[in-house]
């Protein structure tokens, strides 16, 4: 499990909400979705938010010891 906070804690965020994105971007409109670009940033955004409250959770328990 220290892997997995190890990577998290190095991770490129802003490669990470690029990739999501552009799957998300595809996946809607692929099926079609009437508001693919508002089902597309409500996803990222949800993600990023995911993303972001765990990236700060692993800094803070990094600094804890």
């Amino acid at each position: 499990m220290n892997r997995f906070w190890t990577f998290v804690e190095r991770m490129n965020l802003m490669l990470w909400i690029a990739v999501i994105f552009f799957f998300h971007l595809i996946l809607y409109l692929t099926l079609g979705t009437a508001g693919w670009l508002f089902a597309t940033l409500l996803a990222t955004a949800t993600y990023t938010a995911a993303l972001l409250l765990l990236k700060a959770y692993v800094r803070r328990s990094s600094k804890r010891g």
